[in-house]
């Protein structure tokens, strides 16, 4: 039952349109701007070896420059929760999203390898927090809000109305007694969304990675096992480039040299692998497309100077989001694997490996299997594969936090 007899919910099914359509619109306008800005200065970037420009360098360590400066202006604190973060705990302060956003908007500009994301979940939450605040309070309403203006952005996000609600109702911290009454208002915010962005734009995510069709096997799900320890793997590596870029940066105390050298760091990478550069949506469609010519090793430095490039980019100061990032990670791994097993179907590894990579990481498997059967448009029973593959990675993954959390407790103190 919906809890129509709660004054804050019944409003909050009318505000949940007009959250669904500010989410359209400042969707629009944060990628159509950013997206103007990176096609100016990196459009032309190429996918071979050290087929970047130059001059990217110094371009991105001002960009670190310069987002140092804004976060000094503002009182930003030196350790800001990343988008999921966000969405776990259901919080934005209204009052600092637009600065979060500006600066992720200047960090995409700039060339920070990080996604969107971030920058719509502040917003969208920010919206909603401050409507809930203004009428009710902090509580439940407020919360309720949150997740629903943040299902409003992503709707034009991931141009669909069904991603956004999916991702943030997996990810909130909703009682499952409540799932249903949350989840209804974040899907009609994702779906207007996702109509406002899709009547300009005109494209969604369904197929954008064009992936051969294959014929299904049931000894493809002992595949899909073998895709999955490997997803954990990438995500083990990621996390360790993670933390030694962490310890490193805790060497340079100033936030103004960390952001000029780390901003510099990060246009070297993308000078010597473009595909590097950015989110990586439109990057993942050139490696799908392009693996045979680009070859193994390249992609291999390509998947580990992404890695490198992202942690760099959050050590330097930049903002942004990792969804995207990490699922250009997954479908990069997927094809490094068809590449050195031919056996494996492509569209069976690219799509596990896609969804598997970030969904052992985001905690969000379930959604990050939606989103590679809707990116790749693979058929209903291949979908199982896929299924199979992420709850691998989600479970090794979960296994071994556990296991290393236990280790710490049992040792005792220096």
């Amino acid at each position: 039952m919906l809890p129509f007899d709660l004054p804050w919910y019944r409003r909050l099914i009318g505000v949940a349109f007009i959250l669904g359509l500010a989410g359209g619109i400042y969707g629009l306008i944060y990628l159509g701007v950013t997206g103007e800005f990176i096609d100016l200065f990196f459009g032309d970037a190429g996918s071979t070896w050290w087929s970047g420009e130059w001059w990217w360098v110094p371009l991105i360590a001002a960009g670190g420059l310069a987002v140092a400066a804004l976060r000094q202006m503002w009182s930003v604190p030196e350790k800001v929760p990343g988008g999921v973060e966000i969405i776990e705990s259901a919080q934005v302060d209204h009052r600092t999203a637009p600065q979060w956003a500006i600066i992720a908007a200047v960090s995409a500009v700039a060339g920070a390898s990080l996604g969107p994301s971030f920058a719509l979940v502040v917003m969208g939450g920010g919206l909603g927090s401050w409507i809930a605040q203004r009428r009710w309070g902090a509580g439940r309403a407020d919360q309720d809000y949150t997740l629903t203006g943040i299902a409003g952005g992503f709707g034009a996000a991931f141009t669909s109305p069904m991603l956004g609600a999916f991702l943030v109702s997996e990810l909130g911290p909703t009682p499952r007694n409540r799932y249903v009454a949350a989840f209804i208002p974040q899907l009609i915010a994702s779906t207007v969304g996702f109509i406002v962005f899709y009547m300009v734009v005109g494209r969604t995510f369904l197929g954008i990675y064009d992936l051969p069709p294959y014929e299904f096997e049931v000894a493809d799900m002992l595949t899909a096992v073998g895709l999955g320890v490997v997803a954990a793997v990438v995500m083990a590596v990621f996390v360790g480039v993670i933390v030694g870029v962490r310890r490193l940066a805790q060497f340079v105390p100033n936030p103004y040299v960390r952001g000029l050298f780390g901003g510099a760091a990060v246009g070297l990478i993308a000078v010597a692998l473009p595909l590097t550069l950015g989110a990586g949506q439109s990057q993942l469609e050139t490696v799908i497309d392009d693996a045979a010519g680009l070859g193994v090793w390249l992609l291999v430095a390509v998947l580990v100077g992404k890695m490198v490039a992202m942690a760099l980019s959050l050590g330097a100061g930049f903002m942004g989001g990792n969804v995207f990032p990490l699922i250009f990670m997954g479908g990069t791994a997927g094809v490094i694997v068809n590449l050195i097993f031919p056996d494996i179907p492509y569209a069976l590894s690219v799509s596990c490996m896609l969804a598997a990579v970030p969904g052992s990481y985001l905690r969000a498997p379930v959604s990050m299997a939606f989103i590679a059967a809707i990116a790749t448009s693979v058929g209903p029973e291949s979908v199982a594969p896929v299924g199979v593959a992420v709850a691998t990675s989600y479970l090794l993954v979960a296994a071994t936090r556990y296991v290393l959390s236990q280790r710490r407790t049992a040792t005792p103190a220096h």
